[in-house]
């Protein structure tokens, strides 16, 4: 997408476009493939990889939309809150455990999962948790004029702390 949107840029000059490149998104009432893992009973970590997320509040990245709409300065940015927490990190926070799978027996246990429908999961989604892009968002704060009001840490705690005022918690306490 992002190579389409670059070939376009260049044969449009006077086009002015931003991109946000956006980490995993927390908020209040946010549901998503990710969520939905912070909800199991034992989270799953790959073995040798830190498998780090980085997240953003729901309510920065509508913050951003509503500056890029602005008179932000138009270009590529990531927008995540600052740090990154691995799932390790996340499942102490939740009081869970994270179990290590080496990478070839989760790939065949998702497929196996898969399969027979009793996943939402599958392995193609193995790389997607193996190698998690941790997004920088200097340019963001420097040059976009952008500053998330969470950082990765405190959009994840504040996600946790939500889960519970609504009777929904994910951690295991």
């Amino acid at each position: 997408m992002e190579e389409m949107l670059a070939d376009y840029r260049a044969a449009h000059p006077a086009l002015a476009q931003t991109v946000l490149r956006i980490g995993t998104i927390l908020g209040e009432r946010v549901d998503n493939q990710i969520t939905a893992l912070f909800e199991k009973k034992r989270l799953i970590a790959i073995r040798g990889s830190a498998s780090p997320f980085v997240f953003v509040w729901d309510e920065d990245v509508t913050g951003a939309i509503a500056h890029a709409l602005g008179e932000a300065p138009p270009g590529c940015y990531n927008l995540a809150g600052d740090g990154a927490l691995t799932i390790h990190e996340i499942a102490s926070r939740l009081g869970k455990q994270a179990t290590d799978w080496p990478a070839g027996m989760l790939k065949a246990a998702l497929a196996v999962g898969s399969a027979l429908g009793v996943s939402r999961y599958g392995p193609e989604q193995l790389d997607f948790l193996r190698y998690r892009p941790v997004l920088l968002n200097t340019a963001l704060k420097e040059r976009f004029g952008y500053v998330p009001s969470k950082t990765s840490s405190e959009a994840f705690d504040a996600f946790v702390a939500a889960r519970a005022r609504q009777g929904r918690p994910v951690t295991s306490s």
